[in-house]
C-alpha cells in the first residue's frame, strides 16, 4: 500500500486537490457574493435626507433657453439672452439660505476662478447661478451676487456672473433638462441637493458636468475650452484638449494614451516628411543640370555634323 502511494503520488493526490480546489473557489463565491449584497444594501440605506438626490447627466442635451427667471436687479432674463454673447457658459443650481454646501462651492468657484489666469470671465466665458429655492427674491439673490462678486481678482469681470431667481415651474423645467436631483426638507426648511459645475456651449448644449467643491483651475480650464467648440483658447489648448479626456471617477482631465501615440505617430511622419522631402528634392534639382548639359551636348554635335 505504501509503494503504491510512494509510485504514483500524482494519481492519488490529484482528485483530492481538485476537489479542494473546487471547494475554496466556491466558497470565495459566496464570500464575494456575500459583500456585493451587503454593499447593495449599504446603497439602499442611504439617510432618507439623501434619496433621490443626485444628477443624471445628459451631455449633448439642449438647456431650454426659453424659461423665465428674474436677475438680481429684478429684470426678466432667460439663457437665450445669455447664449447670445456667443460664449460658453457655467451652470450652477443653488439658493442663497443654503447653510452648507452653496458655500461650499460658490467659494470654491471664486477661489479656482481667481488662480486661473485664463479664459476670463465676461471676456471669454460667462456664469449664471440660478437659485433653486421659490422663495427666494431677487433682492437676496443681490446680495449674495454681491457677496462673491467682490472676492472675484480684477482679471475677472464680477459682471459676467448673474444671480437669477424663478417661478417653481421654472425651476423645476431647468433642473430636470440637466438632470440635478433634490428634494425638499419641510422639517429643516432647507433643499437637499448635490453640487455640480454644468458646463454650457454657445448654443446651450451640455458639454461637460465638473463634481468638485474647491475647483481645480486646470480642469475649470479645459472644460471652459471644451464648452467653447473653438471659440476660445489658443491652438496649444486645443492640442491639449484633444490629447485628454475627462475621467469622472478621478474628477479631472487625464492624458488619453492612444491619443497621444496618435499625436506622436504624426509627428513621427511629419518629421520624416520635413527631412526626406528636401533630400530628394535636392537630389533632383542636382542630377537634372547633367542630363541638361548631355542634352545640350548632343544638339550641338548634331549641327556640327550638319
Amino acid at each position: 500500500m505504501f509503494f503504491e502511494l510512494a509510485a504514483n503520488p500524482v494519481r492519488r493526490t490529484f482528485p483530492v486537490n481538485l476537489g479542494w480546489g473546487v471547494v475554496c473557489l466556491f466558497s470565495l463565491s459566496l464570500w464575494i457574493m456575500g459583500l456585493a449584497g451587503i454593499g447593495v444594501a449599504a446603497d439602499l440605506d442611504l439617510p432618507k435626507a439623501m434619496q433621490g438626490v443626485g444628477i443624471e447627466q445628459k451631455l449633448g442635451h439642449q438647456v431650454p433657453e426659453h424659461l423665465v427667471f428674474t436677475n438680481a436687479q429684478g429684470q426678466s432674463t432667460s439663457l437665450s439672452k445669455l447664449l447670445k454673447a456667443g460664449k460658453p457658459v457655467l451652470l450652477s443650481l443653488n439658493y442663497s439660505n443654503c447653510p452648507g454646501m452653496c458655500v461650499a462651492q460658490l467659494n470654491g468657484l471664486v477661489q479656482g476662478l481667481n488662480r486661473m489666469e485664463n479664459p476670463k470671465l465676461g471676456k471669454d466665458f460667462l456664469m449664471v447661478s440660478i437659485s433653486i429655492d421659490p422663495a427666494e427674491a431677487s433682492q437676496k439673490a443681490k446680495a449674495t451676487q454681491a457677496k462673491y462678486s467682490q472676492d472675484l481678482f480684477d482679471h475677472h469681470q464680477p459682471s459676467g456672473w448673474e444671480f437669477w431667481v424663478g417661478t417653481s415651474e421654472s425651476i423645476r423645467q431647468m433642473t430636470e433638462a440637466v438632470g440635478f436631483q433634490y428634494t425638499y426638507d419641510a422639517k429643516h426648511n432647507q433643499f437637499n441637493h448635490p453640487s455640480a459645475a454644468i458646463f454650457l456651449s454657445p448654443g446651450g448644449k451640455i458639454t461637460r458636468y465638473v463634481f468638485e467643491i474647491g475647483f481645480v483651475p486646470e480642469t475649470l480650464k479645459m472644460a471652459f475650452v471644451e464648452a467653447g467648440e473653438g471659440t476660445i483658447g489658443t491652438p496649444l489648448d486645443m492640442i491639449a484638449l484633444w490629447c485628454v479626456h475627462y475621467d469622472p471617477n478621478e474628477n479631472k482631465y487625464t492624458a488619453s494614451a492612444r491619443k497621444l501615440m496618435s499625436l506622436g505617430g504624426g509627428v513621427f511622419v511629419l518629421l520624416v516628411l520635413l527631412v526626406t522631402v528636401p533630400y530628394w528634392f535636392f537630389r533632383s534639382s542636382t542630377a537634372n543640370p547633367k542630363n541638361n548639359l548631355s542634352q545640350s551636348s548632343s544638339v550641338d554635335s548634331t549641327e556640327n555634323q550638319s
